[in-house]
């Protein structure tokens, strides 16, 4: 789910224009104010129109910084490969926020931000690729998906060891099994930059 595909029943809001009030949703909101939603499953639609906005809001304005919130349990690598690739290319800035969740693939996507935070009590989940569903097939073709999701390990274990200063072999030590990290563990190793403080609390200091 992207800001240009709004979930059913998505919140409309109501803006007063020459025609008289407007009902536009919110995601099209948010993408007038470069902000972006990565919501559920990573897949190949999500990152197409993903990477169509990013690329989008850098026409726009090459400079000004984009926002990507994100609540995700993961998914296809290879798309989510794609948004790291678009994000990478991108002359903006991209602020990547974790609200509640961002686990495999998403944890990756988050990591990849130019300024990364997370919500307090919000968690990234890392952990080595897995083999799809129904892989298998003769000796030489299981040697072969083998080969492969190797090599996806070591390109995933070297984009979170370059994005969080870790060595290769530190996080391949802690993505061997799925490894839950806080808002405040995450920013310990260099996977976030900063937790989200409450603007109550700074209104009031």
């Amino acid at each position: 789910m992207t800001a240009a595909t709004p979930m059913p029943g998505a919140p409309r809001i109501l803006r007063e224009t020459a025609a008289g009030l407007t009902s536009i949703g919110i995601y099209d909101e948010m993408l007038s104010r470069r902000e972006l939603a990565l919501i559920g499953e990573v897949q190949e639609w999500v990152s197409f129109e993903l990477c169509q906005h990013l690329l989008f809001l850098e026409r726009q304005d090459p400079a000004a910084e984009i926002t990507l919130f994100i609540s995700s349990p993961g998914g296809s690598v290879s798309a989510g490969l794609a948004v790291v690739d678009v994000m990478a290319a991108i002359s903006c800035p991209v602020r990547t926020v974790c609200l509640d969740r961002a686990a495999s693939m998403g944890a990756v996507i988050f990591t990849m931000g130019d300024r990364r935070e997370m919500s307090a009590h919000a968690e990234l989940m890392i952990h080595d690729p897995l083999i799809q569903q129904g892989a298998g097939g003769s000796a030489l073709a299981v040697r072969e998906t083998s080969q492969r999701l190797m090599e996806t390990r070591r390109t995933m274990s070297t984009l979170l060891a370059e994005r969080s200063g870790l060595t290769l072999k530190r996080v391949q030590s802690l993505t061997a099994k799925d490894t839950f990290l806080s808002a405040e563990r995450a920013c310990e190793l260099g996977f976030a930059d900063a937790i989200i403080s409450s603007r109550k609390e700074a209104a009031h200091a």
